[in-house]
């Protein structure tokens, strides 16, 4: 019984949050000549994981905010973007990558566009090649000092990009040097490394607070890895900094745009629905119907 009540509260937590998605302004991306213009957020995290919100609460979120595309990445799982990519479908946009961080002692990395957890033990190179493999990007989630032991040159030499653009430079400029220098050292050794601002979404702070503009040959997500396989991106700050090429960053100040926020109803059945999901969640774990 208790199991499937709390099978029901998931349901009932789903359909809220699918009631919250309808009739929200379907986003649609800017053009500049050959390319969309596509503004993501590739740092986010989910419950089931370490976020706070379900999976359909983070992707009414995304839309709420302009983002045409997004990532889970919760740290060294995959559930939540399993659960993303099926319930993506119906929405449009955003187009939703599954992904993970992998969380080692000296070293995050946003792995984008994988189908298979990378285990965190391995040393930083052989997560990205394993991210690679699987056809992803590996992206050095806020490489502060602290985690440049880990981001050896081999690995600075194959990442795909790193995150200039992160909550935790806000008002502070120790750690923005510390980002914009790993970035620079990165890109010495491999000048496509790509500028990405992201979030790290867990809840506090507003999705896409930080974002990356990216230009992709098309809306897919064959398109945003190639994209930014490619560095055609922008990162961009709560605080008016933008990092990227100077050509591409005029073109994303010109196409930037604000995008006004949906009724408190919305916003807080959302709330509504993400939290009695998690309850239904919880309760199938402690009150799963044990097997035969």
């Amino acid at each position: 019984m208790k199991a499937r009540l709390s099978a029901a509260l998931v349901v009932a937590g789903a359909l809220a949050g699918s009631v919250a998605g309808t009739g929200l302004p379907q986003h649609i991306p800017a053009r500049a000549g050959d390319y969309f213009v596509l503004a993501g957020d590739f740092h986010i995290h989910g419950f089931p994981g370490d976020g706070a919100l379900p999976a359909w609460a983070l992707r009414n979120e995304a839309r709420r905010r302009g983002l045409d595309v997004i990532a889970f990445t919760n740290h060294n799982q995959r559930l939540a973007g399993r659960i993303g990519r099926l319930i993506s479908g119906d929405a449009g946009t955003p187009l939703v990558l599954r992904g993970e961080e992998i969380t080692a002692p000296h070293y995050h990395i946003a792995a984008v566009g994988i189908e298979r957890a990378i285990p965190g033990t391995l040393p930083a190179a052989e997560a990205i090649a394993a991210v690679h493999a699987q056809g992803g990007v590996a992206i050095a989630a806020h490489p502060a000092r602290m985690f440049w032991r880990g981001l050896d040159e081999a690995a600075q030499s194959s990442i795909d990009g790193a995150e200039l653009a992160h909550p935790m430079i806000i008002g502070d400029p120790i750690s923005r040097a510390e980002l914009i220098a790993f970035t620079r050292s990165a890109r010495e050794l491999n000048p496509h490394v790509a500028p990405i601002g992201s979030t790290d979404y867990h809840f506090r702070q507003p999705m896409g607070l930080c974002r990356t503009y990216l230009f992709a040959r098309e809306y897919s997500e064959a398109g945003v890895i190639e994209a930014i396989r490619a560095g055609r991106t922008v990162a961009f700050d709560p605080e008016g900094g933008t990092y990227g090429d100077p050509e591409l960053t005029a073109v994303v100040d010109r196409v930037r745009g604000s995008v006004e926020p949906p009724g408190r109803w919305r916003q807080n059945l959302d709330r509504i629905s993400g939290i009695i999901g998690m309850i239904g969640l919880v309760g199938l774990i402690a009150f799963r119907i044990p097997h035969p």
